[in-house]
């Protein structure tokens, strides 16, 4: 791979020759199986390259992580199926970057965003249950109005085995500039490591708050491996419903990864996404 592709790779995203679903007429069964947002982000992929609209989902191969035991992963759970006619340009999709390239570690003010929220208006909406979820955590867990919050947003355990994380002192930066500008902000933090939880509520003061849904760990293992979690199903809601929540706040500053790069989907643009590399 010569420099240039290197540099498009970060900037707009990666090739990859894996197979990551397979295409029947009317269905794409995905075969990648990792985190969730990982699967969605392969998944989305996927839906792109596909030359005939609607098709079905099957997960059934995916998400064993995210499935209680014996049974499979309900996508129609956490997400409403496609309509029965398309909306958008379908036709579009399988020819654009979108099918193309896994933009996950690339940056996000770049990405396709006509193409990918055309997708996701498709394939990619919260069930009925994950928006009412969403909606009691908002009301349970937020102090103020999610108009009204900078989200700060990380990854710790294992994620710099896959892209060089910026350092802690980067986000409490980056922070304190957005508070100092809105003095009526509030910072929600949101990583999964305890002990960078705690040194971002120190150094954020007493406008930070860290709601506690999601858990986290004190070690290097990731969340969905681990038996922290005591219901799969429940935090399965948890992570889609709180990861749409930070989307929509006044500010995001985000890692980079496949949580960071579905809050900007969500959020359907860039605009206020701080995007930390």
């Amino acid at each position: 791979m010569g420099p240039l592709n290197r540099v498009l790779d970060r900037l707009v995203g990666y090739r990859s020759t894996r197979t990551f679903a397979k295409h029947s007429r009317g269905k794409v069964a995905l075969l990648h199986n990792s985190g969730f947002f990982s699967n969605c982000s392969t998944l989305l992929m996927s839906v792109a390259q596909a030359e005939i609209h609607p098709v079905r989902i099957d997960v059934a191969s995916s998400f064993t992580h995210f499935a209680e035991p014996g049974s499979s992963f309900d996508w129609n759970r956490y997400f409403l199926p496609p309509p029965g006619i398309i909306r958008g340009r379908p036709t579009r999709w399988p020819r654009s970057r979108v099918a193309q390239r896994l933009p996950h570690h690339s940056t996000y003010k770049l990405l396709d965003f006509s193409t990918i929220t055309d997708i996701t208006d498709n394939y990619f909406q919260l069930s009925t249950l994950v928006q009412n979820h969403a909606e009691d955590i908002r009301m349970s867990h937020l102090p103020v109005p999610i108009d009204q919050i900078l989200v700060v947003c990380l990854r710790g355990t294992d994620k710099g085995t896959e892209v060089r994380q910026s350092p802690i002192d980067a986000y409490v930066r980056r922070a304190k500039k957005i508070m100092e500008l809105n003095e009526n902000l509030r910072v929600w933090i949101q990583t999964d490591q305890a002990q960078i939880r705690d040194i971002l509520l120190d150094q954020l003061g007493p406008r930070s708050f860290s709601p506690n849904i999601l858990p986290v760990t004190q070690a290097s293992r990731v969340i969905h491996r681990t038996d922290v979690k005591t219901s799969k199903d429940d935090f399965s809601q948890d992570l889609l419903a709180t990861t749409w929540l930070m989307s929509q706040a006044h500010a995001v500053i985000t890692y980079t990864g496949n949580v960071g790069y579905w809050i900007a989907i969500f959020r359907g643009n860039a605009k206020k996404l701080y995007q930390l590399r």
